[in-house]
């Protein structure tokens, strides 16, 4: 399952950070109670019910879904402030950052395990529907050997939700503490210490097999340069460090704070009871929605549609990919249905290229640094075909490739059959498309068989009159990737 394995991928991203400074010296010394009296309390080790409840906090947030929430990222006078919503479902971080001063850490940013969307700009809130156009995509740089302050941030903030509860007598067993109590509003909590991501079992010790003793090398006795410990299992270092979490008597996050690197605090509030739908960028596969059968009627439109598009002839077409590193790639120009054709101008980075596209192959060459569109008719010399067997990469097919395929192929004088389209196709959500009603359906491929409802590869919109108007691919760095088809004249593409 997808969110199953996007789970996984940010677990593996946070014990990989090991959040820098979430050590028990740092966390829990200091702490005072929030008593009347305020008295200074000892730290002690969870009783079995604090353990079960820090167990099942994860779960909480899985089961809430949604929350806003108020972070605080850095030291006063160069802190950055985030306000937004996670949506520990989907899952998908959707939240404005602004610094102390107007700048370039300022703007939107949406974010999936493994990839961050930003959008420069300063605004001080979030809007429900997310701008479209103007944002980057990138990949996470929390594991990397010099992560980005915010990615460190949002791989916690992932990890801290699962559809399963942390393992309580683990727990009991570790570094985690409680250090002491607070009133988060109206709701009394406990501070506990616990882990980033959730303890695990210690592997089982199998009996040595017997091999030959290597010979010692100088680099094998004695290893060059210093050598961190490695941690104990039952360590909150061996968890992703530690972090501080205010907890009700039902499990529910208020307030978590950490260490995500040296003198590098942050300070989240999760308001519980803030938690609209969120509302995806297109990169990340817009509105959500819960998916469906298709009815009869609808399996019946989606079997008419190549019909439908063959007879509009074809028309303009504007493609927009997510592509790491360069954020994404751009093109527009045209589809021609009755020939079989395409021909557009892409620009990735500074660099532009002519295509032209058929059941054959693909002809390129470069465009010159003031075309800003296609010219037509193209030109006659100055292309490199490139045959389809001779496309593609170690990792199979080209994102702009599939989209472009799949374009060409939804063009038949021929009616596909609505009785398997109905056992196989899904309605996905009704949307709006450059202010025009929409319906968005998937129809699995070969590829998709097993996989989970709902994300399959390639999503159809179609409009009122069933012609197709948008393709929408899930692209090779887990994005999405969009066509969209304006029905209109064609010029001559040939």
């Amino acid at each position: 399952m997808k969110g199953t394995q996007d789970r996984r991928r940010v677990v593996a991203l946070v014990a990989l950070v090991a959040l820098g400074g979430g050590t028990l010296a740092s966390m829990a010394s200091g702490l005072v109670s929030c008593s009347p009296s305020n008295e200074t309390v000892k730290a002690r080790q969870l009783t079995a019910a604090e353990a079960e409840r820090l167990g099942g906090m994860r779960a909480r947030n899985y089961k809430d879904a949604r929350v806003g929430l108020r972070a605080v990222v850095g030291k006063p006078g160069s802190e950055i402030r985030l306000a937004g919503w996670v949506d520990w479902h989907r899952p998908l971080v959707y939240l404005a950052a602004t610094a102390p001063t107007e700048g370039p850490d300022d703007g939107l940013l949406q974010a999936v395990p493994g990839l961050v969307a930003t959008r420069p700009g300063r605004v001080a809130e979030p809007p429900a529907v997310p701008p479209s156009d103007n944002w980057s995509v990138r990949p996470f740089t929390a594991a990397s050997s010099t992560p980005a302050v915010i990615d460190s941030f949002l791989a916690l903030l992932f990890a801290i939700a699962s559809a399963e509860p942390d393992a309580a007598d683990l727990l009991a067993r570790s570094e985690a503490k409680w250090i002491g109590r607070d009133k988060i509003g109206e709701h009394p909590v406990d501070i506990l210490l616990g882990p980033a991501v959730p303890p695990r079992p210690a592997p089982t010790k199998t009996a040595p097999t017997k091999t030959a003793k290597p010979k010692p090398t100088p680099s094998a006795t004695k290893p060059v340069g210093p050598q961190s410990p490695t941690p104990s299992p039952g360590s909150l270092a061996a968890m992703g460090g530690a972090v501080k979490y205010w907890l009700d008597g039902d499990a529910r996050l208020y307030k978590f704070e950490a260490l995500l690197a040296k003198d590098l605090p942050v300070t989240v509030e999760l308001r519980r009871e803030d938690s609209p739908d969120l509302v995806a960028i297109d990169a990340f596969g817009g509105r959500g929605g819960k998916s469906r059968q298709v009815t009869a009627r609808e399996a019946a439109v989606l079997a008419a549609m190549r019909q439908r598009n063959r007879k509009a002839g074809g028309g303009e077409i504007t493609l927009n990919v997510p592509m790491l590193p360069s954020g994404a790639l751009r093109a527009e120009g045209w589809i021609d249905w009755r020939g079989a054709m395409a021909y557009f101008l892409a620009q990735e980075g500074d660099q532009g290229y002519l295509m032209r596209v058929n059941r054959s192959g693909v002809s390129v060459q470069k465009a010159k640094k003031d075309v800003k569109k296609a010219p037509v008719p193209p030109a006659k010399k100055g292309w490199e075909f490139i045959p389809w067997a001779r496309r593609g990469d170690a990792l199979g097919g080209l994102d702009l490739d599939m989209l472009v395929n799949e374009a060409l192929a939804v063009s038949s004088s021929g009616r596909d059959d609505a009785k398997k389209l109905r056992k196989v196709a899904r309605w996905l959500r009704a949307d709006t498309l450059d202010g025009a009603p929409v319906t968005v359906y998937e129809i699995p491929k070969v590829a998709d068989v097993g996989g989970a409802r709902g994300q399959a590869t390639i999503r159809y919109w179609v409009d009122g009159s069933g012609g197709l108007r948008r393709l929408e691919l899930r692209t090779r760095i887990g994005a999405y990737g969009q066509l969209d088809i304006k029905p209109g004249r064609v010029p001559k593409l040939k």
